[in-house]
């Protein structure tokens, strides 16, 4: 509750609400996540007084499909992309040494009317009708940081560098190392152009997956075998056999150039036991031999799994995919249609800082809870049974039976309690939780 507070706060000086919906329909977004409504046509099912209070609608008036849908319908890029802005986590970044990740997040679209531009899929497999997210992620905090919104068709070689250069300037990080995908490199002048902004910022380092070309491939599978070194990394379960891995350092020579610029490549082979081939993962970066060898640039760039592991979790637990299209329906011409970028970039933030607020949850309640997911949280913490009692100054939520990891939540509890926040939407009612007595009577409610 205090982050959706904040939320709240810079969402009022943000986005104009000529038609008296914001409250509604902000709020109604955010909820919706936290409990678990999947689309916004699920609120026609809602009859929860509880829930309608919190999304500040009158008890037994829940908000509707309509009021929600029209209001994230008339969203304005500009003005979601400063709600973007002033709730990204820049203070993680501010005088660090930062390891981001930027990889994009696809989510098909099965219309048959609207004409929308078409993009790769990985979990079809195939090029589709899809709309993009793109994310920056913090490796070493475990959080997203910032967002950006396109048609299917924009690659990420398209906004590599964009991405890099406003986390750059608004995080203010003493250094930044950025990891790509393949995708930011699909030519030598996208591998180039990363490499040249790197050399031109001296607190920036990238390192990106190069592509398998055939012609590529071939030089790198024709290096003397005496210039790998192998190591073992652990197997995929406990007890299984152990992975043999070869790393070897080479330099790859871009098209146009000549020797004296070639980039710096790592070349890890990963042999599979087994009729099945080794699987070759080159790698592009711009740091030195003295700054990093290459083990050290394998293992900073297999924290992008995390990364990856986060968009699962939107996806399972925060109904990513479900975000509203960006197309706009009322087009003329349907095989054109526009593409209002406000209101998916919106609900594909507010996934991210529900993915955040759990992540500093999670935390807060020790380290045997870090890392966990977003729909554990919920069955375990925040769908409790209970009662609310509303006095006219404050508004009391009571527990009605004692749950298996109360004690760890205490803690946390006391603290919104001290801390004494007010629900503008109820009133300016003083928050107050309360929870079933534990052994010992407890101070406060």
């Amino acid at each position: 509750m205090p982050q959706v507070l904040d939320w709240w706060r810079v969402a009022q000086q943000c986005f104009s609400d000529e038609y008296g919906s914001l409250e509604r329909g902000f709020l109604t977004s955010i909820f919706m996540l936290i409990c678990g409504i999947q689309r916004v046509f699920h609120l026609d099912d809602i009859d929860d007084p509880g829930f309608a209070l919190l999304t500040g609608s009158p008890v037994g008036r829940p908000p509707t499909r309509q009021q929600v849908g029209a209001w994230r319908k008339h969203l304005l890029w500009n003005e979601v992309d400063r709600f973007c802005h002033r709730t990204s986590p820049w203070d993680l970044l501010d005088g660090e040494d930062s390891l981001v990740s930027f990889d994009e997040h696809s989510i098909p679209r099965w219309t048959k009317k609207f004409s929308i531009r078409k993009g790769y899929v990985t979990t079809r497999n195939k090029y589709m009708r899809c709309e993009k997210l793109y994310y920056g992620y913090d490796l070493r905090k475990r959080r997203f940081v910032t967002v950006k919104a396109t048609p299917g068709n924009v690659e990420l070689r398209d906004v590599s560098e964009l991405l890099l250069r406003r986390v750059l300037r608004f995080g203010q990080p003493a250094s930044l190392h950025g990891l790509f995908d393949a995708g930011a490199g699909k030519s030598d002048a996208d591998v180039r152009g990363l490499l040249t902004l790197a050399d031109e910022t001296p607190n920036l380092e990238v390192t990106l997956r190069a592509c398998r070309y055939p012609h590529r491939v071939k030089l790198w599978k024709g290096l003397p075998a005496d210039e790998f070194v192998t190591y073992e990394d652990p197997g995929d379960c406990a007890g299984a056999c152990p992975k043999e891995v070869r790393l070897a350092e080479t330099t790859t020579v871009l098209k146009g150039e000549s020797e004296a610029d070639a980039v710096r490549t790592v070349v890890c082979r990963q042999v599979i036991r087994g009729p099945k081939k080794d699987r070759w993962h080159p790698l592009y970066t711009s740091q030195d031999s003295d700054q990093a060898e290459p083990r050290e640039v394998l293992d900073e760039f297999r924290e992008r799994q995390h990364h990856e592991q986060g968009y699962r979790v939107e996806v399972h637990d925060a109904f990513l995919n479900a975000a509203r299209c960006g197309y706009d329906k009322d087009s003329p011409d349907r095989q054109r249609p526009r593409f209002c970028r406000g209101p998916l970039q919106m609900i594909g933030w507010l996934t991210g800082l529900l993915y955040n607020a759990c992540g500093d949850f999670s935390a807060a309640l020790g380290s045997a809870w870090e890392g966990t997911f977003i729909g554990t949280l919920r069955r375990m913490f925040f769908e409790r049974p209970g009662r609310i009692y509303c006095t006219p100054t404050s508004v009391i939520v009571y527990f009605d039976k004692e749950f298996t990891y109360q004690g760890n939540v205490l803690p946390i509890i006391d603290r919104i309690n001290a801390e004494q926040h007010r629900i503008p939407w109820m009133g300016n009612r003083l928050l107050v939780l309360s929870v079933q007595p534990h052994g010992e009577p407890r101070a406060g409610p």
